[in-house]
């Protein structure tokens, strides 16, 4: 007898110790939070964006700059990147573990970061640079400041970016597995869309039904009349974390027709190569008026790390008969909410009416689309889904004054999951650039190539597209010295700003460029700056090569 209570003394001890090695190793994959004070988010990783899926947290900063910005765990800094949009000034810091940890968006770093990128910056002579630093031996002891809040890039106001990646694959993961954020109620949810299709497979149109909160976050939309044959379904969902306002993504969501699985997507690990892919699970359309609607439906869903489907995720729906689905959501904390209506057929989808010229485009099959001296080629996998196709060229009135030329494929604008060529034959004049043709006229300008013989340029859209001639320079506005800061405004009507450089006294001069705000200044603390009257020239050229050059004496004390 003692004998066997010795032996389950050792056992229990041994239990007890392997609980607590497992969790001193699950404490060790904990991260500190990368501020100071409570967490609070004003974006979540996966979130959808235009262009993107989010690829880490935005953490609010009380509309503040210059918060300190904390090492969230030993490490090296292996990378620095400045650039005057993007994450504008960021920070890229390696582990142990596999993991890089990346902060964005900053006003400025510590001095002994701040010291090496001005050396890069005047070696290089460019404010904007994307520099390894691993053999710098720049090492940060979790707890340490890095850098500072900003609201450098494309930041839309002040915040901290923060990201988890794998080093070796370079895949974001979802930073909130490795830190906790108060959130205690399960998604919203604002309504349920309903997609049926024609026998061609293209999207006959989406139809927006209202859901009831039936209480415990059970959302009922009640039965809804579709025709017969495959239906998709989409939700326009969000969530929110205690005591913030701001709209989050959802981490997980799970459709069943009948009670089985046909779509789920799980936020997790995003591959960057992967960013067109958005585009199969958000409503494109829905997106570009405001509203956020997951597609739980698509053949290039499965392609998308973290996104799967049965069948395309599409339900299919006999004449009189009908289906029961059910959408799960989840936020990351397991708190739950749920979505229940019934699909009921009536008559077959209806065939459809293809404009003479016009054809349906698959997504599996290359296409060179041409009108007069116009084209337009399209990699098979570049459509998320059919769309119907009827290349011709056109004449639109651009203003009281006449007309332009346009080379329309489509009425409205398709998401491509590859990038297009756009060319087009013939003479024409210096410094013109293609333009997509958005909605009441506005025009998105396209990186544009001069080819003998024509023009030629990359397009992420299937729409329409005219030709604008940008003869008109950058506009430099000189703002004076406010402090010790020198400050300019540049402007450009088309083509957009491509470079500036500053010469003070005859040597280039670091000067910082914010894209958003279109503000570019420099300190006179630099070194070519010099007691008494300074010679300062800015030369700043636009995306054709316009150039504007300024000159003025800034006088130093």
């Amino acid at each position: 007898m003692k004998r066997k209570r010795l032996w389950r003394r050792i056992l229990l001890s041994g239990i007890t110790l392997l609980v607590l090695s497992s969790n001193i190793c699950a404490q060790s994959e904990r991260l500190l939070y990368p501020l100071h004070g409570t967490p609070l988010l004003s974006g979540n990783f996966g979130e959808l964006r235009a262009t993107h899926l989010h690829s880490g947290l935005d953490f609010k900063t009380g509309g503040r700059e210059g918060l300190p910005v904390i090492c969230v765990k030993d490490g090296m800094v292996a990378r620095v990147k400045v650039s005057p949009t993007g994450y504008g000034n960021a920070l890229y810091i390696e582990h142990e573990g596999g993991i890089t940890t990346v902060y964005g968006h900053l006003s400025r770093f510590v001095p002994r970061v701040a010291k090496v990128v001005r050396e890069i910056q005047y070696n290089k002579e460019s404010f904007a640079i994307d520099e390894n630093l691993v053999g710098r031996q720049l090492f940060f002891r979790a707890g340490d400041t890095i850098a500072y809040s900003g609201n450098s890039g494309s930041s839309m106001g002040p915040h901290l970016h923060f990201e988890v990646r794998e080093t070796e694959s370079e895949h974001a993961l979802n930073p909130l597995n490795y830190l906790s954020v108060a959130d205690e109620t399960g998604p919203n949810v604002r309504g349920v869309y309903v997609y049926t299709f024609s026998r061609e497979g293209v999207n006959a149109g989406a139809r927006r039904v209202e859901v009831k909160n039936t209480g415990s976050r059970v959302y009922r939309g009640g039965k809804i009349s579709v025709p017969a044959g495959n239906v998709g379904v989409g939700v326009q969902a969000d969530d929110f974390m205690k005591d913030s306002w701001n709209k989050l993504g959802v981490y997980d969501m799970e459709v069943s027709a009948n009670g089985e699985k046909i779509f789920e997507l799980k936020m997790d690990r995003l591959s960057f190569d992967q960013s067109p892919l958005v585009n199969t699970i958000k409503d494109f359309h829905q997106y570009r008026e405001g509203r956020y609607v997951y597609l739980a439906f698509g053949d290039c869903q499965s392609r998308l790390l973290g996104a799967s489907n049965r069948q395309g995720g599409f339900i299919g729906v006999q004449k009189d008969s009908v289906v029961d689905v059910a959408i799960e959501l989840l936020d990351i904390n397991g708190n739950r909410s749920k979505v229940l209506f019934q699909l009921v057929g009536r008559q077959e989808a209806a065939g459809l009416d293809i404009p003479e010229g016009a054809e349906v485009l698959t997504c599996d099959r290359e296409y060179n689309l041409r009108s007069g001296n116009y084209s337009l080629c399209l990699e098979a996998g570049a459509l998320a889904y059919p769309v119907i196709c009827k290349p011709r060229v056109c004449s639109r009135e651009k203003d009281s004054t006449g007309v332009v030329e346009v080379f329309s494929l489509t009425e409205r604008v398709y998401p491509l999951l590859k990038s297009a060529r756009l060319s087009v034959e013939g003479d024409f004049p210096d410094k013109s650039v293609f333009c997509l043709l958005e909605e009441k006229g506005r025009l998105s300008p396209l990186n544009t190539e001069w080819r003998t013989g024509g023009l030629e340029a990359s397009t992420r859209v299937l729409g329409e597209y005219t030709i604008r001639q940008d003869t008109i320079a950058p506009v430099i506005l000189y703002t004076g010295v406010k402090g010790r800061r020198v400050q300019f405004r540049v402007f450009d009507d088309l083509s957009g700003i491509a470079s500036y450089r500053v010469e003070v006294n005859g040597k280039w001069c670091l000067f910082t460029y914010d894209a958003k705000n279109r503000l570019l200044e420099g300190s006179l603390n630099e070194p070519v700056f010099v007691k008494g009257k300074n010679r300062l020239v800015l030369n700043v050229k636009d995306g054709v090569k316009n150039e504007a050059i300024f000159e003025t004496d800034v006088y130093v004390k």
